[in-house]
This record gives C-alpha cells, sequence and structure tokens, in this order.
C-alpha cells in the first residue's frame, strides 16, 4: 500500500523534528545541551603560539565569529580549553604554528587528549582551522589540512573561509599567516581573511542550530 501524501509529510516533519532536537549521548559522552530559540550559538577559538603570532590570528577569527549577530565567542589557548568548553560549543575554530612543516607536538597532545579522554562528543559541531608559519612554503597548509582531518575524523561539519571579487567567488581551505623572514609579521590581507574564517564558522553555526 503507497503512503497517502498526508502520512509522507507527517513522517518527515517527525524526521525533521529528531534530527534537530537534543543531541543524544552515545556511551556517556557530554553533548552540548538543547538550546533555546534566540539563544546565540556559541564558537570556541582555540590556539597555540609562542611567539604571539597565532594569538593574533586568534583574535581576527573571533573578530570574525562576532560580526555574526547573537554569537557569543570563547578565545582560549589550547591547553586552557576545558571538556564543559568543547561541549557548549556549536562551532570551533583551532589555529597552531606550524613547527618543521607539520602541527607542535604539544597542540597534538591535547587534541588527543580531547578525542581520547574528554568525553565530548564533536558530532556535526562547525569546524574551521588556521595556521602561522615563518616562511611562504613551510607547511601552513599541511597544517590546516591537518586540523580539518582531526575535525573530520571527529565528525564535525567543516567550513573555510569566503571571498568574493566582483562575479567571482571562492573558498579556502582555512586562514593562514606568513610571520618569518619574508614577512614583518601577520599583514592585513591574512588578518581579513581570518575574520572570514570566524564569520563563516559562526554563521554556518547558527543556521544549523
Amino acid at each position: 500500500m503507497i503512503p497517502s501524501s498526508r502520512t509522507m509529510t507527517a513522517f518527515v516533519m517527525l524526521w525533521i523534528l529528531g534530527a534537530c532536537g537534543e543531541p543524544a549521548s552515545e556511551s556517556g559522552r557530554i553533548v552540548r545541551p538543547l538550546r533555546s530559540p534566540g539563544e546565540p550559538a556559541q564558537v570556541l577559538i582555540a590556539y597555540h603560539t609562542r611567539s604571539g603570532n597565532t594569538q593574533r590570528l586568534a583574535e581576527a577569527v573571533a573578530e570574525g565569529a562576532r560580526s555574526v549577530a547573537g554569537t557569543t565567542v570563547t578565545v582560549r589557548p589550547l591547553a586552557d580549553v576545558t571538556p564543559e568548553d568543547l561541549a557548549a560549543a556549536e562551532g570551533l575554530v583551532i589555529g597552531t604554528p606550524t613547527y618543521f612543516g607539520s602541527l607542535p607536538g604539544e597542540a597534538k597532545t591535547v587534541l588527543e587528549s580531547w578525542s581520547l579522554e574528554s568525553g565530548v562528543d564533536f558530532t556535526s559541531k562547525v569546524g574551521g582551522a588556521f595556521a602561522t608559519g615563518g616562511d611562504t612554503t613551510g607547511g601552513k597548509e599541511h597544517v590546516v589540512i591537518s586540523l580539518l582531518l582531526y575535525m573530520l575524523t571527529n565528525r564535525m561539519i567543516l567550513v573555510g573561509p569566503l571571498h568574493d571579487e566582483g562575479e567571482r567567488g571562492w573558498g579556502e581551505p582555512g586562514a593562514s599567516a606568513t610571520t618569518g623572514r619574508v614577512s614583518p609579521g601577520v599583514q592585513d590581507a591574512e588578518l581579513e581573511s581570518a575574520r572570514k574564517l570566524g564569520q563563516r564558522v559562526a554563521d554556518v553555526a547558527a543556521r544549523l542550530r
């Protein structure tokens, strides 16, 4: 027997309500609480830095996220992020410097602890990544991809900054800055890319709430 259109509509609506309801806890993992309509989306920006360059880029990401109305933004060093911070975040942006063409060891240790020890469920959180590095071709893009792969394996939804130029538009995997011998520090265009990354993460997180 073929179900009526009214029955099919009811089924679809029940499926949508179930998909958009409070995230279920699987095996005791920590999930974010169900928020009330109109409650601001929360974006967490976590970074690792030694010289301060990555922190500067993180602050630009935060500025972009705050440009999305109603967004609550938290900025923390990776080592200071708590399981409660992670569970509350609907958007998560991670940034690190590039050491020897890859992630810093300290940052990788923290990220592994998030997955293996925090008990947080990252499913369907919106993620973005950024990196800094001393040279033009020094591994920054590899770091961005490594961070995105970390998020992907934790079942997150990945986005990057969007750029527009007349009728032509494009996206990037993440934001980055060159801060060594060929550049005196983080440049305005790099900060703008970071702002667009933050804005994109906050916008998608708000749309998916």
